[in-house]
């Protein structure tokens, strides 16, 4: 029995995975889950709690050796964008910055006045999302903020953990695309990009591949935590990445596109090789990084994001669970509205999003929910036919038509909005596993364990042991004219 531990690290919650692999059966079992929540602070800034986080993945380590033992080797994946600055003296120098905190949104205007979104795609090949590394790295800048000025390497997230944890510093290419300081086609840092902008660069660290082992544990962890030694292995430490490493492809002669769904319903194809036409951007597709040399052509859609802020408020009168969620919007009447998910108001932190919901369909025309299932089913539907809407763009652009579309993630276990996906994009869905995200991190582990040799065989590995669910599109006309009023909307 070959073991290995998966922390998967996600932006509202993270888990503590022990993969147990006999030979080509694996079984999961999650030892360890924690909310993963942001703070305001500091005149409305808003932080990622990094040492809550630290403190939690001890706890899964613990928790780990307790119940198993020594394991194979360990590897933490996390959401992108993020990242903390190192200083000179090897300290954390402040809490990273949340990718929704304000200050580097608002800045986005004058560095665009500098780096025009069209060169910094033609340099980077990335999508221009408010939410990339590069607003931020720019903002700090700007305010000559003490992590900028004083910091002396730039850690992701899950390389800043894996720092605390072994004592070296590292970027892994996945997740440093989501700085836009890389270009794709050579897979290292631009120094054209940080030039332009006048930002320094001597604080990236040479971009490493997923997939390699990166250290032991420290001495001082291990001890404090009563554990033996573990190999730290670098995964695609971007959780989408991992998330379509870990895909179970049914039939790979088809055109499958995918929809990496949880906070963020991340829309996409894997391609051999980055996408550069300038069209795409228009669409707010971009490449990201991905492993064994291939390309994540993506857009970022406003996800589950959505009906999390609706939730947080329903909770405030009683608790509500995300079943009891979808069994209301299941039973609520049919409504004529619909929101345009990526519109920015429904992706910012809202103290009512329900209400914001019910305003913008009444300033809009439309019937107004004002019900808990009328809300839900409003968003459901509405990000359904978001995905359709995007899909429809790029496949326009690439010229070839769409025969079968991959959901995975937590989001899967949304079956009616796994079906409203099919009814309105036109093609079956496949929908799960839900750890694919796990499995695809447990793919590189197994990799630079010698013990599987290509991503393909990992993906062979996930199809094996994976309950996958398949819809089927429906009641084609009703969704083509929601279609159609929802291009207006949008």
């Amino acid at each position: 029995m070959d073991r290995y531990l998966i922390f998967d690290l996600g932006a509202s919650n993270g888990r503590a995975i022990v993969a147990n692999v006999e030979r080509d059966k694996v079984d999961f079992d999650v030892i360890h889950r924690f909310d993963n929540i942001p703070v305001f602070a500091n005149d409305q800034e808003y932080f990622w709690d990094i040492l809550r986080i630290f403190s939690e993945i001890k706890t899964g380590l613990k928790k780990c050796y307790k119940k198993y033992g020594k394991v194979n080797s360990m590897a933490i994946d996390s959401w992108g964008c993020d990242f903390g600055m190192i200083g000179d003296d090897g300290r954390l120098i402040g809490n990273p910055l949340h990718y929704r905190d304000k200050s580097q949104h608002e800045k986005s205007t004058e560095l665009h006045s500098i780096l025009s979104e069209e060169k910094l795609f033609e340099l980077s090949g990335g999508p221009c999302n408010r939410i990339m590394g590069i607003y931020k790295l720019y903002s700090l800048m700007k305010k000559d903020a003490v992590e900028y000025r004083e910091g002396k390497r730039l850690l992701m997230i899950p390389d800043l953990l894996n720092y605390f944890l072994t004592g070296i510093e590292s970027n892994e290419f996945c997740n440093a695309t989501m700085t836009l300081l890389v270009n794709q086609k050579t897979r290292q840092w631009e120094p054209e990009i940080t030039e332009s902008l006048g930002l320094k660069n001597d604080f990236l660290k040479p971009i490493i591949e997923p997939g390699a082992a990166l250290g032991m544990l420290k001495e001082s962890v291990c001890e404090e935590l009563g554990i033996e030694p573990i190999l730290v292995v670098v995964p695609a430490t971007h959780d989408t990445a991992s998330a379509v490493a870990g895909i179970p492809l049914l039939d790979s002669e088809k055109t499958w596109g995918y929809i990496s769904l949880g906070t963020w319903g991340l829309t996409g194809l894997e391609t051999e090789e980055p996408l550069m036409n300038p069209e795409i951007v228009k669409y707010e597709f971009g490449n990201e990084g991905a492993a064994a040399g291939k390309n994540l052509l993506l857009k970022n859609v406003t996800g589950l994001w959505i009906i999390q802020q609706c939730r947080a408020k329903w909770q405030q009168n009683g608790d509500i669970s995300w079943d009891e969620v979808v069994v209301q919007a299941k039973a609520a009447r049919r409504m004529d509205c619909m929101i345009p998910v990526m519109d920015p108001k429904f992706g910012e932190v809202q103290a009512d999003m329900p209400k914001i919901i019910s305003e913008h369909c009444r300033e809009t025309g439309q019937e107004v929910p004002e019900t808990l299932g009328e809300i839900a089913d409003c968003v459901y539907r509405s990000l359904a036919l978001e995905f359709k809407a995007s899909f429809d763009d790029i496949m326009g652009i690439l010229g070839k038509k769409l025969e079968l579309l991959h959901i995975v993630g937590g989001g899967t276990q949304n079956k009616l909005l796994c079906q409203y996906t099919a009814n309105a994009v036109g093609v079956p869905v496949a929908a799960g596993p839900t750890e694919t995200t796990a499995f695809g991190n447990l793919i590189f582990q197994m990799m630079a364990d010698g013990k599987i040799s290509s991503l393909e065989e990992g993906r062979k590995m996930c199809a094996k042991n994976s309950e996958i669910f398949r819809f089927e599109p429906a009641d084609h006309e009703l969704w083509e004219e929601y279609s159609r009023k929802y291009l207006a909307y949008r």
